[in-house]
This record gives C-alpha cells, structure tokens and sequence, in this order.
C-alpha cells in the first residue's frame, strides 16, 4: 500500500518527536515511523537535564547552541504543557560541580574562569563554604562551581506530552514499523519501505539516533555516528530530598519531585550491547558517594539506554550530501533533551524555506564526512 505526506521522520525518541511537532505546527503533514515503541531507547532515560554549563561547556558553536537549546525547550514545555494538560515536570535547582581531589580541584576552577569570563553566574565555593551550605556533602570535597538556577525535566512526561500533542496536530505515530529501504528516483530519496508497505514523502529526516548508520549504509553512506551506552540508577532514601543538582567527574545526581534521584552515567563505547553490569553499578555507586547519606538509599529503577555520538562529538543535523531529500537529525550524544528543540527549530526553518540561523552552518553532516574522507587518504 502506498502512503504520503510531505515530511518522514524516522526515529520517535525525543528528537524525532519534538522535530515531527514544530513540523505540523508550521503546517506539514508528518509521518514518524519507529522500529519500536516511541522513546524505547536513549530517550527512555531518566534524568532529563538541560544544563548548559554540565551539557555543553568550552567555547564557541556548541556552547551557544546548548544555550539556545534551552531556550527553546523551555518555550516548547509551557506550550506543550498548555496544549495537552500533562505536567512535564519542569524544575529549577541550584547545580553544585564538584571536586574531590586536587586536579579535579584545578580543572573545575578553570573551567569557572571560563565561565565568569564569558558573562556566567557561577560561583566558586572553598570546602569549608560548601559544608556550610550542604552539610550532606562527602567531606572529601575540594571545592564547588554553582549555578544559582538549572532545569530539568522527567524524559518520559516530556515524551507522552508531545506524542499527544503531535497526534493532535496530525502527526501519524506508527510503532514497530521498521524501516527497511529507501525508495529512491536517482538521487533523490522519494520514501522508506517498512517491509511491504511503502511510504512516499517530499523529505525523509532519520533521527533513529545510534541506529542512523545502519541505514545509510543502504545508500553508500558511511555517518561516522556510534552507541554510548549509558547505565543509570533511580534511588530513593525515606525522609530524605535532595535540594540540588549534583555534578561530579563520575556523574550526576538529579532530584525528582516524587523524592526519587536519578543517578548517572556511565559514558560507554559497547556496542550495541544493552545490558546492566556490575562495573556499570560499580561506577554509579560512586557517583552516589557524593552525598554518604545515600548508601541506605533503595533501589527502585536501573535504565541502559545507547546514545549517539558523533565522531567530533557534536550533533549531525540538516541534509545528506549527494542524496536530494534525505537528512539527519542526530549525533547528540546524551544531550538529546536539551537540543532536541533547537535541533526541531532549525531543520523546520530549512526545510520550509526559511533561514535556520547562524549555527545551522556548523551542524551540517560534511564536516564528518570530509573530515573522515581526509583520514582514511
């Protein structure tokens, strides 16, 4: 059977659905296709930060778009929240980036320099201010950046709002449809065939994350994207709630308001292997360590998830060189969250016609692609 639209999104995590809903608003009809559920895999995640100093600090392009990036989710979040009536669980804590050992000492006060120097508004706190502010911090502290105010939101909350608000403006979500091949004129991709079935559309956008490769290499086209396999844990300790955000050399504590924290992640290269390990655990109980208190915490939850990552570590959005009417929106490693509106904003622009704005330029697919070409000559 043949079915059209003019956009294809392929992938329904959180950057395929964000993206397939600034479509429809802006008046395209859109079809998403995943191989699963929606949000089954990276997006699946628990922490939902939009930190731009933890997701996206140095200089330069990405850190501006991190900063733009949470600009935009905030807006798409109270429009979400509006459209549908469903509580995103949007929050605001003060951040602490911690140190517990003299390099990391130095490292953490280079990178507040950094910051202060680029107009932030973080502080820097000595061991002995930081106990008067947290006394549930590990002694062992050497020092702390904090932000007076960062966001974050509950992944799975943000996913059913915008699935329901992108079903409402007529977005057609199709689960466990697999996409199998291109359906191509010359160089133009025309549409995807999901075994039998196809679908025919002006553009087709692959946001599948991790899996992206997979499927240009049907098209000759080898995206230099792999899994980063992230293991977190959710805990919880009763009579206890975290008042901040906690960031380390190791990881991440994020309080929720049902009183459970999220405790992240490891950052690694497996594969496509999604499993929960011991050394995986191992890592996260460490990162715990930053507040002692915590060891009697229970256990409620363990979540593997395979983030994308690019081979210069930064997101792969807009079109494929060579092939008229294929793009990508990936390579956003385990920032997906905090970009996936940008990401959204920009590839809308370009595709109807409109300026994207001045990063768009330094997102594009062919810096990997020549950079990848140079170093295989």
């Amino acid at each position: 059977m043949e079915r059209t639209s003019d956009v294809i999104v392929v992938g329904a995590g959180i950057v395929g659905a964000v993206l397939a809903y600034l479509l429809a608003h802006s008046g395209r009809s859109v079809r998403m296709l995943d191989r699963g559920l929606p949000g089954g895999e990276a997006s699946g995640a628990r922490a939902g930060l939009l930190t731009t100093v933890a997701e996206g600090s140095g200089k330069g392009p990405y850190l501006d778009l991190s900063v733009q990036g949470l600009v935009e989710m905030r807006t798409i979040i109270q429009q979400l929240e509006d459209e549908t009536g469903i509580d995103c669980w949007l929050e605001c804590h003060p951040l602490y980036r911690i140190a517990t050992n003299e390099q990391e000492r130095d490292m953490m006060f280079a990178l507040y320099q950094e910051r202060r120097q680029l107009g932030g508004q973080e502080d820097w706190l000595e061991p002995e201010q930081v106990r008067r502010e947290q006394p549930l911090f590990s002694p062992r502290i050497t020092g702390a950046m904090r932000s007076p105010q960062e966001y974050h939101v509950t992944p799975g909350l943000l996913l059913k709002a915008v699935l329901q608000a992108a079903r409402q403006r007529g977005v057609i979500v199709q689960e466990n449809t697999a996409v199998t091949a291109f359906l191509t004129e010359g160089h133009r991709v025309i549409g995807v065939a999901a075994g039998m079935e196809h679908y025919y559309a002006d553009h087709v956008i692959l946001a599948n994350g991790a899996w992206s490769p997979n499927l240009l290499k049907l098209v000759g086209i080898d995206l230099p994207v792999t899994p980063l396999r992230g293991q977190m844990l959710v805990v919880s300790l009763s009579g206890f709630n975290l008042p901040c955000l906690i960031n380390t050399a190791r990881g991440y504590l994020v309080p929720k308001k049902d009183g459970r924290i999220v405790v992240g992640a490891t950052q690694e290269h497996a594969g496509y292997a999604k499993e929960i390990t011991v050394a995986g655990i191992s890592h996260l109980l460490k990162v715990l360590s930053a507040v002692p208190a915590l060891v009697q915490a229970r256990i409620h939850d363990t979540f593997v998830g395979l983030r994308p990552m690019s081979s210069d570590g930064m997101p792969l959005i807009g079109p494929l060189p060579g092939w008229e009417g294929l793009h990508v929106a990936t390579g956003h490693a385990q920032h997906g969250i905090l970009l996936s509106g940008i990401t959204g904003r920009m590839m809308t622009a370009y595709l109807n016609g409109e300026d994207p704005g001045e990063l768009w330029r330094h997102f594009q697919v062919q810096r990997v692609l020549t950079c990848k070409a140079e170093t295989e000559v």
